[in-house]
């Protein structure tokens, strides 16, 4: 795990310890803690980079197109939670501080600005020989892998049916909270479906009462099914989905491996 990622936790971490004290703060005071603890984490990584000697690798076209996705993803994850959490509620903004942190760092890996495996951070860093002088390192065959191309396909299109879940979710966030804040206490001549929130009940009309089941179906059958086919696609099948887990074919021939004799001399 890299610096980067590190630091990122530690803010997300301390985001979410300053939601449990959000009921003694103010809108104010949650924002400056927030600005100081990032100012904090930007000096510390700039320090760090300037100490391995890193350099920016640059970007291509399609790390734009990366980074214009992943901030068109976080401002929808976040306006769909408004609704039933506003962010100017002082209970509330924390978890949109934390949320909008885990969203920046994505943008900036997006960018190569940032990396969350510290073998691909030292990859742009380069190596200052006794000259004083910068050399490249010598690219780690570690950290590029081939890959069959059945096993990148079939990688690529549970990625995509994933986020496809994601969005689904997402959006019966929004319309849930929607239909909720615009429901009726009482039943009236079109609001006439009941839909409850923690003890508290309201009428809306029966096509949003459908549309709010129909994306929560999905939510809730799609999420447990997705977990389960990772699972099977990770460590049965051999397709890598994590990248720091290690599928069963490779625990079982690194386990052969130690368990291998050793000749006198090795």
């Amino acid at each position: 795990m890299s610096v980067d990622m590190r630091l990122m936790l530690g803010y997300h971490i301390s985001m979410m310890g300053l939601l449990a004290w959000s009921a003694s703060l103010t809108i104010r005071q949650e924002l400056m803690i927030a600005a100081g603890l990032a100012t904090v984490i930007v000096l510390v990584s700039h320090y760090h980079r300037k100490k391995r000697h890193w350099r920016w690798a640059g970007i291509k076209p399609r790390n734009v197109l990366w980074g214009l996705g992943a901030i068109a993803l976080m401002s929808f994850f976040l306006y769909a939670a408004t609704p039933m959490f506003p962010p100017t509620d002082v209970q509330n903004l924390p978890w949109y501080l934390a949320s909008l942190g885990l969203g920046v760092f994505n943008v900036l890996a997006s960018l190569n600005v940032v990396d969350s495996s510290e073998a691909k951070f030292r990859a742009h860093c380069m190596i200052i020989d006794q000259y004083g002088r910068e050399i490249e390192p010598v690219a780690d065959p570690s950290i590029e892998v081939s890959e069959a191309k059945w096993k990148r396909a079939i990688r690529v299109t549970y990625t995509v049916v994933f986020m496809l879940v994601w969005i689904v979710g997402v959006a019966s966030t929004y319309s849930f909270g929607t239909a909720f804040k615009n429901g009726s206490p009482e039943p009236t001549a079109t609001q006439t479906e009941p839909l409850e929130d923690h003890g508290k009940t309201v009428y809306i009309t029966p096509a949003e009462k459908r549309r709010v089941h129909a994306l929560q179906l999905v939510s809730w059958i799609g999420f447990p099914g997705l977990i389960l086919v990772a699972l099977i696609l990770h460590f049965l099948v051999g397709v890598k989905l994590f990248a720091n887990a290690p599928t069963l074919a490779e625990y079982l021939k690194r386990r052969n491996e130690l368990a291998l004799p050793r000749k006198d001399g090795d």
